[in-house]
């Protein structure tokens, strides 16, 4: 098996939210933060064909980058890297020693709040915020205007970015508070939906990929809250 380059960029993201992974047969990959914050799906070209652990991805991906065009097997114990008279092989971990996503994928269920966010707006708001030093990023809605905002929710003294993403057709209202460190996306623009019960989807317009990330629920407000 050859991975295409998109596959590489998704388990590049992946190894920044999980240094480990498990590999399920199929189109499918999965992931999630060792604090279960951060739980990500994405459908891929290659088909695995066996099941298998890793306890660091980045080795892996390391050792690809040194082939100029490397194909993997996938053995019972362990993936094996060929190019012409190069070979490497890394052996395999079992689940139970990583953090390990569930079977089932996650529904966020009904949203309480939806909105797009653009892959300029993120960017701009990830440098800001990095100069800063910023914590949080928080999602604000007066009933008429969206902001992306980072800050520290806090501090009143806190720096704070702020920038126009949207408007609210339903006039609804919703102030939400997310941890900047959540914010391992891949590059893009987004389809956002929230539910307060203290989770928000983020699916790429893009690439089939979709992450879930949890939101501080004790600092969010929705509506007359």
């Amino acid at each position: 098996m050859k991975l295409s380059e998109k596959t590489i960029n998704v388990l590049k993201n992946f190894s920044s939210i999980n240094q480990s992974i498990q590999i399920k047969k199929g189109k499918t990959l999965k992931t999630i933060s060792p604090l279960r914050t951060i739980f990500v799906e994405a459908t891929i070209d290659e088909d695995f064909t066996e099941e298998f652990a890793l306890y660091d991805l980045n080795k892996l991906l390391a050792k690809v980058s040194l082939y100029k065009d490397a194909e993997l097997g996938f053995g019972t114990d362990k993936v094996t890297i060929k190019d012409k008279n190069k070979s490497d092989y890394i052996k395999y971990c079992s689940p139970k020693v990583i953090v390990v996503p569930p079977e089932k994928s996650i529904s966020l269920g009904a949203a309480d709040c939806s909105f797009s966010l653009s892959k300029e707006d993120l960017d701009w708001m990830r440098k800001s915020a990095g100069i800063s030093g910023s914590p949080n990023f928080v999602f604000e809605s007066d009933g008429e205007v969206i902001h992306f905002i980072a800050t520290d929710v806090k501090d009143d003294a806190a720096d704070q970015s702020k920038i126009e993403i949207g408007t609210v057709a339903d006039g609804k209202k919703f102030r939400v508070v997310m941890k900047v460190e959540n914010f391992k996306l891949l590059d893009g623009s987004y389809d956002v939906s929230i539910a307060k019960k203290g989770l928000a989807q983020f699916k790429h317009k893009s690439v089939p990929i979709t992450y879930y990330i949890a939101i501080e629920a004790a600092n969010s407000t929705f509506g007359d809250e």
